[in-house]
């Protein structure tokens, strides 16, 4: 498939490889720190307004404000060099005196700052639009498009200088003598220095973007990538059941992306492949459907399910994989997501696909109106295609990388990379979805596998309750896991399954490695499937089994899993639950304790909510919880919707 040329101004188009490659940074480096001159309220308020106009892209009005606040700026300088003091700062009187001491930094850090928004703007007006823009008309293809590796380059060297700016700025302001400033000013200059702190690391991330970006492209060669299609109403620990697929390759800055395919064009009667299995594959080398291209993606981890999944298409028999350079997993939220920016869309079959309807029609309403699984397969690859073709030439390309920025954060779009240093890259910035090493922390990750055969996620919600209470450098932990089958009655044969309208969730609950296990929790074990029943424990898959009675204990990528499958009545709760210590997870740093929490999230249609309790030992005091209630004088409770991986860290004296 060509890109065909965008008319309006070529916004973004092809926003979807420039986000993979960290150009979405774009917009917290026009949201960045420059509300830096804190004394010069001209200079400040012009800046604050150009930052919000260019982050709505409004690229007039930011052009309006950029120029103003160096004028305010030049205008502050020209007072300064005069003796007089033309900083509308008449209100601070007789404090004026102390405050002009410190103007000197003050107008660098205004002239700095102005210059930062001016090389931002720069980029924003010019690199997306314009003659010198990134993406280009193709001279070998009259109605395509392709990226201009050298404007890529180009533009990496005008961040570099915002990023100089940026640094001069933030070196201005931290030669400010606080105390020579009235302390209504202090406080601005203290926060614009973390700001541009903060906007220090962005840049840095971008500037590392920027120099993966060209390879990425295809500057030495042709890149292939597997872009891959989660269902998230059949869990499975990446994300959901892999079920369609597309090949994008990029030669020279010229992208092509296939039409989709359905994963049995590979997994033909979903034959089971034998490979070589890593140790940590304990899910796949346990159930035998799961050794196959389709359904390989069982670990939580995003670069261990990509590659084992790449391994099975190599070795599949039939159709041939070309060699793949990266794989990305993305699932009907990031559809959702980036619907307002790619633009709204019909299909063949009538169907109005716009961002308040696609996860409803993707995984429940097109199960009723299409009970013929290849009449199905035919309306859902005309959906993907026409979503990849409007994410190609979108819309509105602010908003696509908006979403882009949020599907990324909450891992509904996953990355993995075979370049070393691209890989590298996306781990920065936190887009592989791995699990997380958690050195020195106490940790959990609860991670649901659909094993019913049954789209029944779509109706299911989770909570899950942790408690712990410090107990010297331990905590003794207990983690609980409550799921509700929302399913109503009737059901499309499709959406049921196997096991419908029975949910039937395979729950694996992730703990530090040496975390030690003392009691389990859970239901009878399901002795038939009978009205009798609300919920039991059923063992199978054969990874889940307890026997006789011990927990299915896993090891993977350095964590402990405890396993277990339970099987729900239709609008019913079932639980699993596990008391256990975990050693040494609290540190002494100088006089305070500390604890510190990391709490991995699985990407769902549903979010799971997450309620902990921590118990500090009694006599704690001078305790600091940022975003945990205080319920009592050593006891904190956090709950929150997990659409984040999150780290929680408590200190306190006793």
């Amino acid at each position: 498939m060509s890109v065909r040329r965008a008319k309006p101004g070529l916004v973004g188009a092809g926003a979807l490889l420039l986000a993979l490659a960290g150009t979405f940074l774009w917009l917290y480096m026009l949201a960045g720190p420059w509300r830096l001159a804190s004394g010069l309220l001209d200079a400040k308020d012009a800046l604050k307004h150009a930052q919000n106009a260019i982050s709505n892209g409004s690229n007039k009005d930011a052009r309006y404000e950029t120029l103003a606040a160096q004028a305010a700026a030049h205008r502050a300088g020209e007072g300064l060099d005069s003796k007089s003091p033309l900083f509308a700062l008449a209100d601070l009187q007789s404090k004026l005196k102390g405050t002009l001491s410190q103007a000197g930094h003050l107008v660098d850090a205004a002239r700095f700052s102005a210059a930062a928004a001016a090389g931002t703007l720069h980029i924003a007006e010019s690199a997306l639009r314009g003659p010198n823009r990134i993406i280009v008309p193709d001279p070998n293809d009259p109605k395509g498009s392709r990226f201009a590796i050298d404007k890529v380059e180009e533009v990496a060297g005008e961040i570099a200088h915002v990023h100089a700016d940026v640094l001069n700025a933030r070196d201005a302001l931290a030669a400010v003598k606080l105390q020579s400033l009235p302390h209504r000013l202090r406080g601005d200059v203290t926060k614009a220095i973390s700001k541009a702190d903060k906007t220090d690391k962005l840049l840095n991330d971008a500037q590392a973007g920027f120099k993966i970006l060209p390879g990425f492209l295809g500057q030495g060669g042709k890149r292939v990538y597997v872009l891959g299609m989660q269902n998230s109403a059949e869990l499975r620990g990446s994300g959901g059941s892999l079920l369609q697929f597309s090949l994008l390759d990029i030669a020279d800055g010229k992208p092509h992306l296939e039409k989709t395919k359905t994963v049995y064009n590979v997994d033909q009667n979903r034959q089971q492949i034998s490979i070589p299995l890593p140790a940590d594959a304990w899910y796949v080398s346990g159930i035998p459907d799961a050794q196959r291209f389709g359904n390989a993606n069982w670990s939580p981890d995003w670069p261990f399910s990509a590659q084992l999944t790449l391994d099975y298409a190599s070795a599949t028999v039939g159709p041939s994989f070309p060699h793949i350079d990266g794989m990305i997993g993305v699932d009907p939220t990031v559809m959702q997501y980036l619907l307002n920016g790619a633009g709204r869309f019909h299909i063949k079959a009538g169907n109005y696909i716009s961002p308040n309807k696609i996860l409803q029609l993707l995984l429940y309403r097109l199960y009723a109106s299409y009970p013929i699984a290849g009449q199905r397969r035919v309306v859902l690859h005309d959906i993907v295609n026409k979503f990849y073709d409007h994410m190609l030439h979108p819309a509105h390309a602010t908003q696509l990388v908006k979403g882009m920025g949020n599907a990324l954060a909450q891992k509904h779009m996953q990355v993995w990379f075979s370049d070393p240093a691209e890989e590298s890259f996306v781990k920065r910035m936190k887009w592989d979805g791995a699990l997380s090493p958690a050195q020195g922390s106490d940790y959990v990750d609860v991670v649901e596998q659909n094993v019913g055969g049954n789209k029944l996620d779509y109706f299911a919600t989770q909570t899950n309750t942790m408690h712990v209470q410090i107990d010297g450098s331990d905590a003794q932990d207990s983690t609980t896991v409550q799921i509700h089958n929302g399913v109503w009655l009737p059901q499309p044969r499709y959406s049921m399954g196997d096991s419908g309208p029975w949910h039937r969730p395979m729950i694996n609950v992730y703990v530090p490695d040496d975390a030690q296990l003392t009691t389990a929790h859970a239901p009878p074990t399901c002795v038939s499937l009978t009205p009798s029943y609300t919920t039991c424990r059923r063992d199978t898959p054969a990874p889940a089994a307890w026997t006789g009675g011990a927990v299915a204990t896993h090891h993977e990528l350095g964590k402990q899993v405890w396993s277990g499958t339970l099987e729900i009545a239709p609008g019913k709760d079932g639980s699993i639950g596990y008391d256990y210590r975990v050693p040494s997870v609290v540190r002494t740093i100088g006089n305070r304790s500390v604890y510190r929490l990391v709490v991995q999230h699985q990407a769902k249609l549903h979010p799971e909510t997450m309620d902990i309790t921590l118990e500090l030992p009694a006599g704690a005091t001078q305790i600091a919880a940022p975003g945990w209630k205080k319920t009592s004088a050593t006891e904190l409770e956090w709950q929150h919707v997990l659409t984040k991986d999150t780290t929680l860290e408590v200190s306190w004296r006793t």
